[in-house]
């Protein structure tokens, strides 16, 4: 497993190190939507800094969205941080963003901080 979820009151902090895959994402985000305090989340925050991570291709985005669209129904209050330092992720999510493809009001961020000050840590 590529990733650790630390789990707070109001939302998750999920941590990605070493290469991480479709598998890891997945797999992230279906711990987090099976947490029994996913209705009163707020916040999810991805930390991609200690990972070589390369994206998602288009079917597998198709399939976190369909999980996302799910959990939108039981929680459209979560907001959605990425830490992240790679240019080409950083568009992925951008383009996501812009084409309404996230639910949830999401934001990328350089450093843990901004995220955290963004998502109401």
């Amino acid at each position: 497993m590529a990733y650790k979820i630390e789990r707070n009151k109001y939302g998750v902090i999920k941590r990605f190190s070493g290469v991480v895959t479709y598998d890891d994402v997945l797999g992230s985000e279906q711990q987090v939507h099976s947490d029994p305090n996913f209705t009163v989340m707020r916040y999810v925050v991805s930390d991609y800094t200690h990972a070589e991570y390369h994206g998602l291709t288009e079917s597998q985005r198709r399939d976190i969205n369909a999980l996302r669209i799910g959990g939108h129904f039981s929680n459209p209050r979560i907001k959605y941080a990425f830490v992240l330092q790679s240019p080409e992720i950083r568009a992925q999510i951008e383009s996501a963003v812009a084409n309404g493809e996230m639910l949830y009001p999401t934001g990328t961020f350089d450093t843990m901080e901004e995220a955290s000050d963004w998502a109401g840590l």
